[in-house]
């Protein structure tokens, strides 16, 4: 019988060298651009997870955001309006940086920044890839990243049948678990080839197919680990690490917009549809300002409870759930306030925003709204949106 790390090394095939050459000359050239994972947005139809290809369009609105994570760990932050691609951009500094990369944007009139410089890769806890497991769920179809250094687990379902087996080119592995077992290690006679797909037979039939990407070069870095998965196709496995590294190094923001953009007109009376989008999720609070001074809080009616956004899904204002109807004021400009918190604001908020049904506020109240939410603990995002009446 194999011990274990003998049947860890028997998990993966012998030519690994192979397979990384053949990795390496399918990569693109050091001065090419490269896809990169979309991290964070605030422009509608992008969500984090999305790969984004060099000659992919990025089409974004007056004031929206998308932040990509290279293929190098490092970040980039774009911000519109723009609709250009990556490949447009042609690096003084051909290195693939992230600042090298703003700064040519920067020279096209893109607003750009590279999210912790040249340092950004370094982002992140050191990863410990001799000791990482990867645990595949046999009834879930999906692609899975392994390092040579990976311990692969085949976890067993709940309810399922005692025994499954895993078919490849018409080969079939049968697998049990033990009893009591919650979870079994790959088998060790069963050698993984870079891109190698299994069905997985449960009394005859296809539950799922699991693909595998051999990862080989692990950097120690989990910004470039992250990027590099999702880049291999292995999203699900890497969907809440690229959550957690958005929350850990980018400030929310938020982004405000109308039905006909960020520079509207509107005549007096008239309904006004506000979209809002934020790249965290958080509780969202809008008040409106009318050119004769009077506001009103527009979402939610009432502050009790919050009003909760989900990161990267645009939101309508006002909704059927929470808001008001917004009616553009007098004529002059019309002034539109929301901030986003990373927690329910409400019981820090004044008694006037808290009522069972919020009319007007009382003078005075809204220009100090900024103040309230800037002295809270956590983390604000705050965006604002001058309308003219007329």
């Amino acid at each position: 019988m194999l011990r274990r790390d003998e049947r860890r090394q028997a998990m993966l095939p012998t030519r690994l060298a192979g397979v990384a050459a053949l990795l390496l000359a399918a990569a693109p050239a050091a001065q090419a651009a490269e896809s990169a994972v979309l991290l964070a947005a605030t422009a509608p139809g992008y969500a984090p997870g999305m790969v984004i290809d060099p000659q992919e369009r990025l089409r974004l609105p007056d004031g929206a955001s998308v932040t990509l994570l290279l293929r190098s760990g490092q970040m980039l932050k774009l911000r519109g309006p723009l609709e250009t691609s990556l490949d447009r951009a042609e690096p003084a500094r051909p290195n693939g940086s992230a600042a090298a990369l703003a700064e040519a944007f920067r020279l096209r009139g893109v607003d750009a920044t590279a999210i912790g410089g040249t340092r950004a890769a370094a982002l992140g806890k050191r990863m410990q890839r001799a000791a990482a497991e990867v645990s595949v769920e046999l009834e879930r179809s999906g692609t899975w990243c392994v390092a040579p250094t990976d311990t692969l687990w085949l976890m067993r379902p709940v309810g399922g049948p005692a025994e499954f087996g895993l078919r490849r080119r018409g080969s079939l592995r049968r697998l049990a678990w033990p009893p009591g077992a919650a979870r079994v290690e790959w088998p060790g006679d069963l050698p993984i080839e870079d891109g190698d797909s299994f069905d997985v037979l449960a009394d005859g039939q296809v539950r799922a197919t699991l693909t595998f990407r051999l990862r080989t070069g692990a950097t120690g870095q989990e910004p470039t680990e992250i990027a590099q998965g999702v880049l291999l196709g292995c999203h699900a496995q890497h969907e809440a690490a690229l959550r957690r590294l958005a929350r850990a190094h980018l400030p929310p923001d938020l982004w405000l917009s109308t039905e006909r953009g960020r520079t509207p007109t509107y005549a007096p009376g008239e309904r006004i549809g506000l979209t809002a989008m934020a790249d965290a999720d958080g509780w969202l609070y809008c008040v409106t300002t009318q050119s004769d001074g009077a506001a009103i809080a527009v979402f939610p009616a009432s502050a009790a409870g919050g009003a909760r956004l989900a990161a990267g899904v645009p939101a309508s204002l006002p909704g059927d759930r929470h808001g008001i109807a917004l009616p553009a004021g007098p004529r002059g400009v019309q002034r539109v306030q929301c901030w986003l918190a990373d927690r329910d604001a409400g019981p820090d908020l004044p008694d006037a925003l808290r009522g069972a049904a919020v009319g007007r506020l009382p003078d005075g109240l809204a220009p100090t709204l900024d103040t309230i939410f800037a002295g809270m603990a956590g983390q604000v995002a705050r965006a604002s949106l001058d309308i003219r009446v007329d």
